[in-house]
Order: C-alpha cells, then sequence, then structure tokens
C-alpha cells in the first residue's frame, strides 16, 4: 500500500527537499519557486526564514504568515504546497490561500490530488472558513484537481480560473478567522448602537484576531454569519467586543452562547476578569448584559484620547 504524509517545513529538512526544489525550477503556471537556485551550504538559514514566515516573525508590508508542506509518497519528497494563512487583496487576485507543485519526475501520478486534499485539512486546522484556488485558464489538469477537491468556479478573469472550496460547518459556533472580515464588518455596521471606528478597520481587525488567537466567536446559519463576539486580553483582564446578531436572528440565545464561549476561553487562559464597553444611548445592549449576569460599574471614569 502507498504511503503518504505531508510534513511542514522544518529545520530538519535536508538535501532530498533542495533536490526536488532543483527539479521543480522557477516554477510554471502561476507557481514561483524562488528556491531552485539555492547553494547547499545557504539552504537550512532559507528554511529557517520559512519557518519564521509561517510564524509571521519579520513579515515584509502586505504579505501574510505562510507555511510550507512537502508530500512525501513511499519516502520520497513528490510535491510541495503553500498555505497563506488568510488572503488580502492582492492574493484574491493572484495567488489565493494554497499554491501546489508536483515534480515534473512524479507527476501524472494522482499525486495532485493528494496534495491539495491534505493541505486542505491543514486550512481547516487553522479556521480557513473557505479556501480560493486560482489557476491559470490553460491549466486544465490543476482545474481537474481543485474540482476533484470540492472546487466550485467563480469565474474566469484575465485567463485565471477563480474556485472557492468550502471548509467550514454550515452552521453553528465556530472561532472567527480574519477572511470573515468583509461579512463581520456588514453586520456591525447595520446592528444599531454599536460603534464602529478606525480601530475596526481590516488591517487592525486582522492584527487583533491573530494577537487573541482562539478568543472570538460567530454563529453560522445556512452558510452565513448571523453573529458575532469579540474577545482580547492584556493578560490582566478580558475584553468583549462586538457582540451583535442579525435582527431576524435574535431572541434564541445565540448571544449567550457566543459570550459564554468567549468567557471559557479567557478563563483557559487565566484571565479571571473581563470588562466591555456599551455606548450610553444603546438599551438594547444595556438590557442584555444586564440580563445576562454582568454588574454595571458607577465606581469607574472611562478617559479617551487620541495618541
Amino acid at each position: 500500500m502507498m504511503q503518504t504524509e505531508l510534513r511542514e517545513c522544518s529545520m530538519r529538512d535536508g538535501i532530498d527537499i533542495l533536490e526536488m526544489l532543483r527539479e521543480i525550477g522557477p516554477g510554471e503556471n502561476g507557481f514561483q519557486n524562488n528556491a531552485f537556485n539555492v547553494k547547499d551550504e545557504v539552504f537550512h538559514n532559507v528554511i529557517g526564514r520559512w519557518i519564521d514566515i509561517s510564524r509571521g516573525i519579520g513579515l515584509e508590508p502586505g504579505f501574510v504568515p505562510q507555511t510550507l508542506y512537502w508530500l512525501y509518497i513511499d519516502g520520497r519528497a513528490v510535491g510541495i504546497a503553500k498555505l497563506r494563512h488568510y488572503l488580502t487583496d492582492s492574493l484574491r487576485a493572484v495567488g489565493g490561500h494554497i499554491g501546489y507543485c508536483i515534480r515534473p519526475s512524479e507527476r501524472g501520478k494522482g499525486y495532485g490530488n493528494i496534495l491539495l486534499c491534505e493541505t486542505l485539512k491543514k486550512a481547516a486546522e487553522i479556521n480557513i472558513p473557505r479556501a480560493l484556488l486560482i489557476c491559470d485558464e490553460g491549466n486544465t489538469a490543476s482545474g481537474r484537481v481543485i474540482e476533484n477537491n470540492g472546487g466550485v468556479p467563480e469565474r474566469t478573469d484575465n485567463g485565471m480560473c477563480y474556485y472557492w472550496i468550502q471548509l467550514d460547518i454550515d452552521s453553528g459556533i465556530r472561532e472567527i478567522h480574519p477572511d470573515d472580515y468583509e461579512e463581520m464588518f456588514e453586520l456591525w455596521k447595520n446592528t444599531p448602537g454599536m460603534g464602529i471606528s478606525e480601530a475596526d478597520s481590516k488591517i487592525k481587525m486582522h492584527q487583533f484576531l491573530l494577537n487573541n488567537p482562539g478568543l472570538s466567536f460567530c454563529f453560522k446559519e445556512g452558510n452565513r454569519i448571523v453573529a458575532t463576539s469579540l474577545c482580547g486580553h492584556d493578560y490582566r483582564r478580558g475584553y468583549i467586543y462586538h457582540t451583535a446578531v442579525l435582527p431576524e436572528y435574535r431572541g434564541r440565545g445565540i448571544a449567550r452562547m457566543l459570550v459564554r464561549k468567549n468567557l471559557e476561553q479567557l478563563k483557559t487562559a487565566g484571565i479571571e476578569k473581563c470588562h466591555l464597553f456599551v455606548l450610553g444611548n444603546n438599551e438594547l445592549g444595556k438590557s442584555f448584559w444586564h440580563s445576562t449576569g454582568w454588574t454595571r460599574r458607577n465606581d469607574i471614569c472611562v478617559y479617551s484620547r487620541d495618541t
């Protein structure tokens, strides 16, 4: 039986990976391989830089964390996959979430299907709600691989085919992902009593979520985000923001479930107290928080100023 393994890039990687990268060459069909001409003696420095990038360390402006994976078949490295942790506007146009390539000597054996399938599992593990795959219009082999893994064509534009692959649940609670931003922001904009500021911009919200992993949650119904509750902490106190539910979904206890999840995660992180802020004219919000056991503080004055 064929043995398959998807390995994350690590400092243990050796010359077999470098040989594969050299065989692949500079890339084709939109896949870029800038390491094809790396010298043996500096290869581990390159590996170290790739690992830093996967952790979001030292990213250049406009770049996102990206993890590299190697596909091994029966102990031989046969392919590479790049998994970008979330999308920017530029990645929505070129690149998408996943880029992958099989070394030329191993093509035509179905390994592309295996590589993409296993990489999509990794994408689901980091809560990417749906993956964007982009391939050249003339690359029919890659298009078949994407469709075999659930890819649904969205459009063809400038010679590029765009596919989406659903990864998350249709309904229920899940962790918020940076790619949810546009849908969440529409919800917040249309929620009376919610204050929207520059702190809610895409770049700042992405940073908030990346700095507070595992704390913010949304509720989906019919593959649509209908409620959110953001949460973070400063290692001393927790804070909840933007607890919002679409009007037609209120009264079902969704907000209570999300906040309970926020608090459970804060407690797991060792945070013993949580605060939140409500605008003075948000009577609906004040009523909700009072009814769910929160205490209004009259002994604290909040001061704010721009930096």
